[in-house]
């Protein structure tokens, strides 16, 4: 009976771990044990981290005597310690310093973590230093914490690769912004600490003067523990769960890197008072994912209690993790802990406020970097690409100041209204998102696979060319090319505006790209191409251009932009023209067949002598054309438009009486 329980608990946990998003998972601890196999005695476990395959956990000023400002090796398999507890002692050269005193009593050490650069130098923070005051000058010095009157100490704690030695040789105050109206709470202060992959140090305080946690950041730079001023901390910019007004304290946090290439990863943060682990994706684009939890712990085989109690108060404060492991060890909380005594099993382990060890598995579901929500409203559309039948990818032309993102993935459905979806960017180069971007092309033969231009450089930056690979909620850039630049946009001048691009296939790995120069209401557009060798990863651009002055035979028309953007539909290029007077119009645009493209030819692309508008489209501004969708019946095109201050429109063009795609039998410009 013992063992069916047992067997079933198990499915429980597997159930609950692949289950739905708001199952709760099941979680099974082991007791910390010392090197005589007896649980620790009240350590307080506020923090863990992990190092050289084994965990480092340290308590707070509140563990027993024995074991206070001692570092624990545990074995993360067992539970067990690997050695005696490490003594934690100050170093000589803080004599001097202002918060010597306090920590060489009994500082609040709240959290442990390691830079990530050098594994012997941990780092902790301190809490409560209430009982303690700084000397005159001191005060001073450091009164202006925006929280407590004793400052929140940022300590740097010195170790020997064998971790047989620790001590704290530097010591860096906090400052927290004044906007943040953190408050003067000295036991309700920073809980956790976490380093990403970028040298970020993240802080988590447990509340404000709200009742709100938050999260906080710095930079460990290369000089930080040789400063002996204020660390200033900024506000993470993370967006919390909808929490109600009780209390909600983060007790920990760690890192947890992206397995999408350029994602700036996550923080995994406990929240103590609702058994749940908040996961931050540190992009802010979505709400954290809120993993609920529940903890249990094996009784004995007498039969006599059932297999597992589950606990009533654990009381979590310290999370690290290790190659898709999650490690989560409690502070025993002194007034309740006891209440987790049921069957009387384990009641000596809960009266010496032993600590135990629970593990889960990252959950895949942590990683989705969008969330996907519907939405009916578009941005301004400045490009557009068929990704298959019912799928469009749209570019928007945001420029390099302009947060947000960049790339929209629009459905079509017979059935349901049009939604779209903004998808994340990652691997941009040099972590810079687009300038810019006008012109979009879905690369034949690749799957999912596009270019994205920017429209030109700036003052010599930009003018780049994206190789991209769309995924279901998200995008990889996958390589940049340079633009050709015959002129450089800045504030004197205006350069070459790309807003048109096209691809077709030439061979194996190489592709025809056309780009569409959009002319203004003074000076012609022109056509440009190079050949573009996957293999080789490079482009070479064609220095020979062809002009282009727009549709034909017009009637008291003219168009500022002779060519928005460019489509290719078989071997029939084609073009928009826009007369755009003003970012609230009016706005009127021209679809025109412009030229005739043959990937193989020497001279690919051959301009048409009659160029007619056989799409006229008053009050919209298109700048972007794609194929047509299956799933719309009558439909020749489908075009996008960047309507400034009245934000995008998705539609279709309906087929012409001369033929689907408007002209039966183009004839290319004559030459000489």
């Amino acid at each position: 009976m013992i063992n069916l329980s047992k067997s079933l608990f198990t499915v429980l946990l597997f159930a609950s771990i692949s289950g739905d998003l708001n199952a709760e998972t099941a979680l099974t601890g082991q007791w910390l044990t010392d090197l005589e196999k007896q649980t620790l005695l009240d350590p307080q476990t506020s923090g863990v981290t992990f190092r050289k395959g084994e965990l480092v956990v340290v308590g707070d000023q509140s563990a027993h005597e024995t074991n206070r400002m001692k570092l624990f090796r545990i074995d993360p398999n067992t539970a067990a310690a690997i050695t005696q507890p490490i003594q934690i002692t100050v170093a000589e050269s803080l004599k001097n310093s202002c918060f010597y005193n306090y920590l060489a009593d009994k500082p609040d050490l709240e959290a442990l973590t390691w830079d990530r650069l050098d594994d012997t130098t941990l780092i902790t923070v301190t809490e409560d230093a209430s009982a303690y005051q700084l000397s005159n000058e001191c005060a001073k010095k450091f009164n202006q914490s925006n929280s407590t009157a004793y400052p929140t100490l940022l300590l740097k704690i010195q170790v020997d690769s064998a971790l047989t030695r620790a001590e704290i040789v530097a010591v860096r105050p906090v400052q927290f912004p004044l906007e943040a109206k953190v408050g003067n709470f000295p036991n309700d202060g920073i809980e956790g600490l976490a380093v990403d992959d970028h040298q970020n140090l993240y802080l988590a305080l447990e509340q404000d003067i709200a009742n709100k946690p938050k999260l906080f950041k710095t930079r460990l730079t290369q000089d930080f523990w040789l400063r002996d001023n204020f660390v200033k901390v900024i506000d993470a910019n993370l967006s919390l769960p909808v929490l109600d007004d009780n209390d909600h304290p983060i007790n920990g946090i760690e890192f947890l890197p992206s397995p999408i290439l350029g994602h700036p990863g996550y923080l995994v943060a406990v929240a103590r008072n609702d058994d749940e682990l908040w996961v931050f994706d540190l992009t802010n684009r979505i709400p954290p994912y809120v993993q609920k939890l529940s903890f249990y712990v094996s009784t004995d085989d007498s039969g006599l209690c059932p297999a597992y109690d589950k606990l009533v108060q654990t009381a979590l404060e310290a999370v690290t993790i290790n190659n898709g492991t999650v490690y989560l060890i409690n502070d025993p909380w002194k007034q309740h802990y006891a209440d987790n005594i049921q069957c009387g099993t384990h009641t000596d382990k809960f009266k010496r406020m032993s600590p135990l060890l629970f593990k889960m598995p990252v959950d895949p579901r942590w990683y989705t970097p969008y969330r996907p929500k519907t939405q009916t409203a578009l941005p301004a559309i400045s490009g557009l690409a068929a990704l298959d039948q019912n799928h469009y990818l749209a570019v928007q032309d945001k420029k390099i100041q302009r947060q947000g993102d960049r790339l929209t993935l629009i459905q079509v459905n017979q059935d349901q209204q049009l939604t779209a979806q903004n998808l994340f960017v990652t691997n941009w180069p040099a972590g810079q998102a687009s300038n810019d971007l006008e012109a979009v092309c879905a690369l034949p033969g690749q799957n999912g696979e596009f270019l994205i231009a920017e429209s030109g450089t700036w003052q010599g930056s930009f003018g780049r060319l994206f190789h991209i690979k769309v995924f279901p909620t998200y995008a990889q850039v996958l390589n940049t090319f340079e633009l050709p630049v015959e002129r450089d946009n800045s504030p004197e001048q205006d350069g070459d505006n790309f807003e048109g691009l096209a691809c077709a296939k030439k061979d194996v790995n190489r592709y025809l790209v056309i780009l569409g120069e959009r002319g203004t209401a003074t000076a012609a557009g022109f056509l440009q191409w190079g050949e573009l060798d996957m293999a080789a990863a490079s482009i070479q651009w064609n220095g020979q251009k062809i002009q282009v002055t727009g549709p034909t035979a017009l009637k008291n028309r003219n168009y500022n932009r002779v060519i928005a953007d460019l489509h290719l539909e078989g071997d029939v290029l084609w073009a928009s023209a826009v007369l755009d007077s003003s970012d609230n119009g009016p706005f009127t645009s021209a679809v025109y067949p412009l030229a005739l493209v043959n990937p193989a030819a020497k001279q690919p692309i051959s301009l048409m002598a009659e160029r007619p508008v056989l799409w006229q489209i008053d009050g919209f501004k298109v700048e972007a054309l794609a194929s047509p969708s299956p799933l719309i019946p009558g439909s020749a095109l489908m075009i996008g438009t960047d309507d400034e201050n009245y934000h995008g429109q998705f539609r279709p063009l309906a087929t012409t009486e001369q033929s689907p795609y408007g002209n039966p039998s183009p004839k290319p410009a004559t030459t000489k």
